[in-house]
């Protein structure tokens, strides 16, 4: 399994077939909370806030877009990013993507730098306003029917 990410046209090394100069990922980290509470003694009724989304953290090594990706958290332009989990094609031949986010409106919050003697590795922070997620339900032979979802967060719905 590989994670891609594509950040507007900032150029990585992937060489494999569809993500030709995508920038590798070594790990991706996404959520949602929602604090509910619920009073003693109430029976099971509960309250809750609205959903928070956090940013889109993720992990690479250094290469040949790392000064591309410095310049958009220095300079905060938003852009359109696509990060992609692949797999190893059925029958082998290549890769398949399962499972794809779209975030619109994409700004790097953070960038980091840090190494421990070896190549570094960088972190980096995306915030966005509007987020699509598609994967492929995968069946016992690993084929699957995409299903999708959008979340805009300037109007706390589902797109």
């Amino acid at each position: 399994m590989a994670i891609y990410l594509k950040y507007d046209t900032i150029k990585g090394n992937v060489t494999a077939e569809g993500f030709k100069e995508w920038i590798e990922l070594g790990s991706f980290q996404w959520g949602v909370g929602r604090g509910i509470g619920s009073a003693h003694g109430s029976e099971g009724v509960r309250e809750s806030s609205e959903p928070s989304l956090s940013e889109v953290s993720v992990t690479k090594m250094l290469d040949k877009s790392s000064n591309d990706l410095l310049t958009a958290a220095l300079h905060g332009k938003p852009v359109k990013a696509e990060i992609v989990f692949t797999r190893t094609k059925s029958g082998g031949g290549g890769v398949e993507e399962f499972l794809r986010y779209e975030l619109s409106n994409t700004m790097t919050s953070g960038y980091s730098i840090s190494s421990g003697g070896d190549r570094p590795s960088e972190s980096l922070s995306l915030n966005f306003t509007k987020v699509m997620v598609k994967n492929s339900v995968a069946k016992l032979d690993n084929t699957g029917e995409p299903v999708s979802m959008t979340y805009d967060l300037s109007t706390a719905k589902n797109a």
